[in-house]
């Protein structure tokens, strides 16, 4: 189990344990229990994870129930019923033991919310973290020299290691062509392609020219 379907398991399991103020003063059980799960879900996914953090988890969600009240008593209720929303005074204070139900609520989410994200890394054990995978070191092999034997060497080890991403093959020669004088007649009877070609597809190539001393 991830960690985010743990968060969102615990919360939707807190905010339908703490639902009860809120079936209170909303006076719907089943859509108060639904949407109470809902809140504490998306609540328990955004919240970082403190161990026994209940001061925090108590403050942070009781705050919460007060824009909750605003938006959801005040507003979307009333439109869902056809009615618009409710924003003179009086009507505010007819939505005061709403408001006291939204705070109860938030403030018992944020205790089982914790309670039970300690409960369940005492039992279950902690959160799998997603840890970004240590990028693997490259090693380098170096081949000095793009004749017969730099050349065979660096087929080889292509062929070799052309399923290890973590080796990359350098061959350093003065040109990207094989030149031996004695094949030239093969050449011109074109019996032989010319130039042969030194770089592979999985090969690196590096032309450096060294001066003689």
């Amino acid at each position: 189990m991830t960690g985010s379907i743990r968060k969102a398991a615990l919360g939707a399991l807190a905010g339908a344990a703490a639902s009860a103020p809120l079936a209170l003063s909303l006076g719907r059980a089943n859509s108060s229990i639904a949407l109470a799960a809902v809140i504490g879900a998306i609540y328990a996914v955004s919240m970082r994870r403190m161990p026994y953090a209940y001061v925090d988890n108590l403050m942070a969600a009781g705050a919460l129930g007060v824009p909750l009240w605003g938006l959801i008593s005040v507003v979307v209720l009333p439109l869902l019923s056809g009615q618009k929303p409710e924003w003179h005074a009086e009507e505010m204070m007819a939505h005061f033991p709403g408001l006291v139900g939204w705070v109860l609520y938030g403030c018992l989410l944020g205790l089982c919310t914790q309670a039970l994200s300690d409960l369940a890394e005492h039992v279950l054990g902690p959160e799998a973290e997603n840890v970004a995978p240590v990028p693997q070191e490259r090693k380098r092999i170096v081949i000095l020299g793009g004749g017969f034997a730099g050349m065979k060497t660096a087929e080889n080890l292509e062929q070799e290691l052309h399923m290890n991403s973590s080796a990359l093959i350098t061959l350093i020669s003065e040109t990207n062509a094989l030149l031996f004088t004695p094949m030239l007649a093969e050449v011109a009877g074109r019996l032989l392609r010319w130039p042969l070609g030194i770089c592979g597809t999985g090969l690196d190539c590096c032309l450096a020219w060294q001066p003689a001393c």
